[in-house]
């Protein structure tokens, strides 16, 4: 089996993961509305934050198969947005995988509150989610998207409030 290993996610990264993306549909629900469908991986970047936003790949070999960034937010509050795993990948742990390093990359980074968003009807990410101690902050919204927070993510007592702020 190839090495796996995380890196700060590349332009060339997208060439591969755009493929990962099979309809306008998807295309939305990964990475946020207003994007022209089919994906072009330089407007991705761009989209992405060019790399000014921290983003990580972890490849099998020269392959990428999991990718996800960090966004942050206001003071201490870091987002995980556009997790994805190739498809022919999925099942095997690398979702695991992606949010167990993005949450050391916001330990790193000295957060104190972390949060992600996901569709409700994605059952498994949702439930990956939850196994990992995140929690349903507030109510799914009209597209089906529910916010979601990790309370015991920083250490005792950083957060004030019962929840990360809810700040975008």
């Amino acid at each position: 089996m190839p090495e796996r290993r995380w890196r700060a996610a590349l332009p060339g990264d997208l060439r591969v993961i755009a493929g990962w993306i099979d309809s306008p549909q998807a295309l939305e629900r990964w990475a946020g509305p207003g994007l022209c469908w089919p994906p072009e991986p330089a407007t991705l970047w761009r989209e992405f934050g060019g790399g000014a936003t921290p983003a990580f790949t972890l490849r099998e070999g020269a392959h990428p198969v999991a990718f996800g960034q960090l966004v942050p937010k206001a003071g201490d509050h870091w987002h995980l947005a556009r997790l994805i795993v190739a498809p022919e990948r999925r099942g095997q742990g690398l979702g695991r995988s992606l949010c167990r390093h993005l949450l050391a990359q916001a330990r790193q980074r000295q957060a104190r509150c972390v949060t992600l968003n996901v569709f409700r009807d994605n059952l498994a990410a949702f439930a990956l989610y939850q196994a990992l101690g995140f929690v349903a902050q507030g109510t799914t919204d009209a597209r089906g998207i529910q916010p979601m927070w990790l309370p015991r993510f920083a250490d005792s007592g950083h957060t004030t409030d019962n929840e990360c702020p809810e700040d975008g």
